[in-house]
Parts: C-alpha cells; sequence; structure tokens
C-alpha cells in the first residue's frame, strides 16, 4: 500500500508544524495556511493527481474558515465526478468544542472526525488508525 496524501489545513505555525512532524510519519504531507490556499492545492491535486487522501483542517482560519472550505472541498470532488463518500477523508480539528460547528462539519462537510485542541499525538494516532491510515 503507498503512503497516503495529506493536506493539513492549520494557520498557526506551531501546530501546523507538529502535525506536520506527526502526520509526515505516516504519510506524504502538504501543508495550507489559509482556506484559499488549501483550495489551490486540492483542486490541483485533483487535475494532476495523485488526489489527497487525508485532509487535516483547522476551523479557524484567516479569511475563509475552515468550514466553508471544507465544503468548497467537496464541491470540487462533485464536479471532478468523485461520488459521495469516496473522497478525502477529513479530520476537522478545533478549539471550538460546539454542537453546531460539530454538525456542520459531519453534516455539510461530510467530515469523518471532529476533535478539539489541544492536539496529542495520541489523538492523532487514535483518528489515523480509526480510518485505516495507520495499523
Amino acid at each position: 500500500m503507498s503512503r497516503p496524501r495529506v493536506l493539513i489545513v492549520e494557520d498557526n505555525a506551531v501546530n501546523r508544524e507538529f502535525l506536520l512532524a506527526v502526520l509526515g510519519r505516516h504519510g506524504d504531507c502538504e501543508a495550507a495556511i489559509t482556506g484559499e490556499e488549501a483550495l489551490d492545492l486540492f483542486q490541483a491535486a485533483l487535475r494532476d493527481g495523485p488526489r489527497f487522501d487525508l485532509v487535516f483542517m483547522d476551523v479557524l482560519l484567516p479569511g475563509m474558515d475552515g468550514l466553508q472550505t471544507l465544503e468548497r472541498v467537496r464541491e470540487l470532488e462533485r464536479r471532478a465526478g468523485i461520488p459521495d463518500g469516496e473522497g478525502a477523508r477529513v479530520i476537522v480539528a478545533t478549539a471550538l468544542d460546539d454542537d453546531q460547528h460539530a454538525a456542520r462539519a459531519f453534516f455539510q462537510g461530510r467530515a469523518v472526525s471532529y476533535i478539539t485542541k489541544p492536539l496529542s499525538v495520541d489523538s492523532i494516532r487514535n483518528e489515523l488508525r480509526g480510518f485505516g491510515f495507520l495499523y
């Protein structure tokens, strides 16, 4: 099995470097600071391949927030002919622990997981294991 391709969308430099270190052990990672940058990377991957297998998305981003970005990611997949459920798996991470954001992430953005910060190596590894990216 080839290494999964991972897109990390995180504006905080410390969190971004932490995620690159942890997720980089298990996949080939690219990082974006804004939702707009993430969409550019995602669209290029859809066009040129290989596609991203996993997106680790922060909610609070400058400009377009993570949930808006996630909804646009799903629209890009739809336009590319990727059936629902066969697109990138998305883990949403945020300091916001509220039902409204979680519901939007799952139902509108079809996220597979929603975890709250602060992040730990164990919480990330458990998510990866739960979605088949870590054995």
